[in-house]
């Protein structure tokens, strides 16, 4: 997973837990890279898994919110690491159907190493979108913050339903998204 992932996490737990928060966790942890990253390297992906768990424990916040409320927090910094035109969209609906087949592809062009998840709109109607997740790191609960986040910035109030989830044994996630 790229640092950049990590220093925005590490900047996340000290703003809402402050810098002793990030400390505990960090001591919590058994990291090869001891807490230390940098945006342009990759880390295994084992270590967001263990901050996030030290982060549940030392919180008492269950690690699905955790990672949804991450999910939210990155939103802004993903879309601002992006070239300007990757956010050229007029509503949710056109940046979601835009994911896979552009925004992850440009993603790729700019870091090749990149493993981004599978996010495909199956259905599409007016007031709702099914999209499916997939991916190895299993982690819908960030993409729900990421969408939730994303609504916000398009000024779309929704609701989102897990229908289906890689955590109850299937191979991907389906999300229904219901604009209000």
């Amino acid at each position: 997973m790229k640092g950049a992932i990590f220093t925005i996490f590490q900047e996340m737990v000290e703003e809402k837990f402050g810098f002793d928060g990030w400390g505990t966790i960090i001591s919590q942890s058994n990291l090869a890279s001891e807490g230390i990253y940098t945006s342009a390297e990759n880390y295994d992906d084992d270590e967001i898994f263990q901050l996030v768990g030290a982060l549940s424990a030392h919180s008492d916040i269950a690690v699905p919110e955790l990672v949804e409320v991450f999910g939210h927090y990155l939103f802004p910094h993903l879309a601002h690491s992006l070239p300007e035109k990757m956010m050229d969209y007029d509503n949710l609906w056109s940046f979601l159907e835009a994911i896979h087949g552009v925004i992850h592809v440009e993603v790729k062009k700019l870091h090749p190493d990149a493993m981004t998840p599978e996010i495909i709109v199956v259905e599409k109607a007016d007031t709702n979108l099914l999209v499916r997740y997939k991916s190895p790191r299993k982690l819908c609960f960030l993409a729900l913050g990421l969408i939730h986040r994303a609504a916000e910035h398009f000024n779309t109030e929704i609701t989102i339903s897990h229908e289906c989830c890689m955590h109850e044994q299937n191979d991907h996630c389906l999300l229904r998204i219901t604009k209000q």
